[in-house]
């Protein structure tokens, strides 16, 4: 990748990520607030796991950082939508409160 003396090496590094999540949003539904959430989520998961990624696969950190920013956003947003549809946030809950000793909520 070429770099550019003017741009900071950390934002070099963040830019692909960032890029990639964005793109991902034209895929994603949800409320803003949620959208830039998964925004931040998936440039930290690409600045953090770019390296690894180039490194296993043998591609630029560029490369791999807009990959990670795209795709794993909508894996995550994927994995979250099946929890829901599958119920277990109620189970989930139900099992930490009776964990913690509190009553079955009611309603």
């Amino acid at each position: 990748m070429a770099t550019n003396e003017s741009i900071p090496v950390e934002v070099q590094k963040v830019l692909p990520g960032v890029i990639g999540s964005v793109g991902a949003l034209l895929w994603i539904n949800g409320s803003w607030p949620r959208r830039i959430a998964m925004v931040g989520l998936g440039s930290a998961a690409s600045y953090y796991g770019a390296p690894h990624l180039a490194d296993m696969f043998t591609m630029g950190q560029g490369l791999a950082g807009f990959l990670l920013g795209l795709f794993g956003m909508s894996v995550v947003d994927s994995i979250f939508k099946t929890w829901a549809d599958m119920g277990l946030t109620s189970i989930l809950r139900e099992f930490v409160r009776a964990r913690l000793g509190l009553p079955p909520k009611e309603g």
